[in-house]
């Protein structure tokens, strides 16, 4: 009787994984697994913050509507700022700041209101503004970056007649 030996070859069909090769797989899938995770939160926090900047933006508008539909006359001048029932007077250096909740979530609104020009010394008003820089900044309470905050700057000129 003959005896027959089986010899199998290295690399055929029927190998399978070495427990080494196996842990380094799954090694590698969680690390991928983990940095995509990073990636889903971060897509998640500047979602978010895109969400505040909208909503920021909708608050600086309206404040800034509301702003440019006070006649610049020697009435409204002079009156000291205040929302909703303010006028168009300067604001201390640092602005006037207040907050704001829009959809459940707090605001800063920073409203800067400057004289740029005045009527020339020898006509009447001599001193008196003719031009106004006014300047709406809207930053949400929790923001951490200054590419959340949204800022809006518009000049108005008086309605006064004359030649300045």
């Amino acid at each position: 009787m003959h005896r027959q030996s089986v010899h199998y070859k290295r690399g055929s069909a029927q190998d399978g994984f070495t427990l080494l090769e196996a842990a380094f797989a799954l090694v590698m899938l969680m690390v991928i697994g983990l940095g995509m995770a990073s990636l889903f939160t971060y897509a998640i926090q500047a979602n978010s913050r895109a969400d505040d900047r909208e909503l920021a933006m909708a608050i600086a508008q309206k404040r800034m509507e509301w702003l440019r539909t006070i006649p610049f006359t020697t009435q409204t001048r002079h009156v000291a700022f205040s929302y909703p029932n303010g006028g168009l007077e300067v604001t201390p250096v640092a602005g006037v700041t207040e907050t704001v909740t829009n959809a459940g979530r707090s605001y800063v609104v920073n409203t800067i209101i400057q004289d740029l020009s005045f009527v020339p010394v020898g006509n009447p008003d001599a001193g008196q503004p003719t031009v106004k820089r006014i300047q709406v900044s809207v930053t949400p309470a929790g923001a951490v970056t200054t590419f959340e905050s949204v800022t809006i700057t518009t000049q108005r000129s008086t309605q006064v007649t004359g030649i300045y």
